[in-house]
C-alpha cells in the first residue's frame, strides 16, 4: 500500500505535523509513506497557457498512491488558507465537469481519504461548538466530489501553548493508522447497506406485527399492509436520516 500525507500547515514540524508523523509511524513496516508539505512547492492556479508544475508533481504522487492522509490545522473555525489554496488550484484536476456545470469524479475515484485537525479549543469546548466541523466538511467535500473514500478522521484539540503530544491522542492516531492499514477495497459499499438495512426492517417488522396480529388481531387484512408498508418507509427514512448524520454530518470533536 502506498500512502500520501498532504500536510497544509504553516510549520512542518508543529503539532499538526506531529501527529501526522504518528499516524504514518503506525503504519505496517511495508507500507510506502511520503510527506507533500505543501509550502515547500510554488503552488499557483493553471491557466489556459501555463500550467504550474509543483501541481504537476503532486498530482502524479496523488495518483500513485492508494490512500491520502489530509492533515492541516483549523483556523478560524475552518480549514487552513494553505490547505484551501491547493484544493482551490487542485479542483480541475481532481473532478471533471459536464456540460451542464455538474461536478462529477475524475482521475482519483475511488481512492481512500483521513482527514486530520488540530485547533486551540478543548476536548470540552469542541464538543460543544463544534469549532473543527467546518474543516472536516470542507475536506469531505472536496474529497467526495473527486470520488474518494473517506476511512476516518482525527482531531487534536487544546493545542494552544501545547508543545507536546498528548497519550491519548497518540493512542487515536495509532488506531488510524490501523484502520488504513486495511483500506484495500476500492468499492463504495454505502449503497449496499443502505438496501440492507432497508431489507432488515421490513422483515423485521413484517414479523413482529405478523406476530401482533396473529395474538391481538389489531388490523384487518388491508389495513395491515397499509400499516406496514407506511411504518417500514417512515422507519427507514427516519433512522438512514439519522444514520447520514452521525456518519457524514456530525464529525469527531474530541
Amino acid at each position: 500500500m502506498k500512502y500520501l500525507a498532504i500536510l497544509g500547515s504553516h510549520k512542518r514540524d508543529g503539532i499538526t505535523g506531529q501527529y501526522l508523523d504518528t499516524v504514518l509511524d503506525a503504519l505496517p513496516a511495508s507500507a510506502e509513506k511520503e510527506i507533500v508539505f505543501l509550502r515547500d512547492y510554488d503552488i499557483y492556479p493553471d491557466t489556459m497557457h501555463d500550467k504550474c508544475p509543483a501541481l504537476d508533481a503532486i498530482e502524479a504522487k496523488m495518483a500513485a498512491c492508494d490512500v491520502w492522509v489530509i492533515a492541516a490545522p483549523t483556523y478560524w473555525s475552518g480549514l487552513s488558507g494553505v490547505m484551501k489554496y491547493f484544493f482551490d488550484c487542485m479542483r480541475f484536476r481532481m473532478v471533471r465537469m459536464t456540460k451542464k456545470m455538474d461536478t462529477l469524479p475524475g482521475q482519483f475515484k475511488n481512492k481512500h481519504y483521513v482527514s486530520l485537525t488540530t485547533c486551540f479549543t478543548s476536548s470540552v469546548e469542541n464538543f460543544v461548538t463544534g469549532a473543527t466541523d467546518q474543516t472536516f466538511v470542507t475536506i469531505d467535500r472536496v474529497m467526495t466530489s473527486a470520488g474518494l473514500i473517506k476511512k476516518g478522521e482525527f482531531v487534536g484539540t487544546g493545542t494552544w501553548q501545547y508543545h507536546e503530544l498528548r497519550p491519548k491522542k497518540i493512542q487515536e492516531c495509532q488506531r488510524l493508522a490501523q484502520k488504513i492499514a486495511h483500506a484495500d477495497r476500492k468499492d463504495d459499499e454505502t449503497l449496499k447497506r443502505y438496501i440492507l438495512l432497508f431489507g432488515m426492517i421490513a422483515v423485521t417488522t413484517l414479523v413482529t406485527m405478523g406476530i401482533q396480529n396473529i395474538f391481538l388481531h389489531l388490523f384487518s387484512a388491508s389495513v395491515f399492509w397499509l400499516a406496514y408498508i407506511s411504518f417500514v418507509l417512515i422507519f427507514f427514512l427516519l433512522l438512514a436520516g439519522l444514520l447520514h448524520f452521525f456518519t457524514f454530518v456530525r464529525h469527531r470533536r474530541r
